[in-house]
């Protein structure tokens, strides 16, 4: 059905703005995708909180997390292009730090990296039904972005609960990007980074932002890449300002050289 849809769909953007297209692409955002992440974040949502209560081990919700991400990528036609894997060595922790372009972001690191995550973000989303109680469950780090006391709490009490192989991941620019820019960076990944003499890995995501913009459910089907760094060791001497600026150098230059790219092409 899926393969089906695409053909009918089209990625090709010279079609994007036709009225048949503009319909079928209204049809199935409305009668595919959105029921389907309803109902799979509603089913698997509970099923990771009722793991948690009885004790299973963290790798059982994380395998759910990724079943759930990688359903929902598929079903919003995402064509995912992966760079770098090799970079994430089995056994090893990393704070990971990826640029935010779009919700669509979620969908691709959680579903693709392999990894066990344990992600800081806002606080707001430990309300939202299903969703957040899942989060909860799976030991993930709410963070108050206008409260810089209990952001440096919730990543305290975080150092507690990180087991073997797992991987922190921040969104270092606190929210999404708004113009596709890329924005300045926090200081908390990196200083988690040093504190636990944890390696940073970027990670560059290209073009979510033109399957769903911020702000936006104007959906549309096409191409992601994700692109994964070298990791950046860490030492207890290191300063977390260098490594935000490393970090976030790597991250700038891959976007552009991919813009570069796209315009010679």
């Amino acid at each position: 059905m899926l393969n089906t849809t695409k053909r009918k769909l089209n990625f090709q953007k010279n079609e994007d703005n036709q009225p048949l297209t503009l319909l079928a692409l209204n049809l199935y955002k409305w009668f595919i995708i959105f029921p389907a992440l309803l109902m799979t974040t509603i089913i698997i949502g509970s099923c990771i909180v009722v793991i948690s209560i009885f004790g299973f081990p963290a790798a059982c919700s994380q395998k759910l997390a990724s079943f759930w991400a990688r359903i929902n990528a598929k079903v919003c036609l995402i064509k995912l292009e992966i760079t770098g894997l090799e970079n994430l060595r089995d056994n090893q922790c990393y704070i990971l730090v990826a640029n935010h372009l779009s919700l669509i972001d979620i969908y691709i690191l959680y579903g693709f990296l392999g990894k066990n995550l344990k992600w800081v973000m806002k606080k707001e989303l430990r309300y939202i039904p299903f969703l957040g109680q899942a989060c909860v469950a799976m030991g993930n780090i709410f963070v108050d972005r206008k409260n810089t006391e209990f952001d440096l709490k919730a990543l305290r009490d975080a150092k507690r609960n990180i087991a073997r192989s797992d991987c922190i991941i921040f969104f270092p620019e606190g929210t999404r990007s708004r113009d596709g820019n890329l924005g300045p960076f926090k200081k908390g990944a990196f200083r988690m980074a040093k504190d636990l003499e944890f390696p940073v890995v970027p990670i560059t995501l290209h073009d979510t932002h033109h399957v769903l913009a911020t702000d936006s459910i104007d959906w549309r089907p096409g191409k992601v890449l994700m692109e994964i760094h070298r990791p950046i060791e860490i030492k207890s001497e290191t300063d977390p300002n260098k490594i935000s600026f490393e970090s976030r150098e790597m991250i700038r230059k891959s976007l552009i050289k991919k813009i570069e790219a796209q315009n010679a092409e």
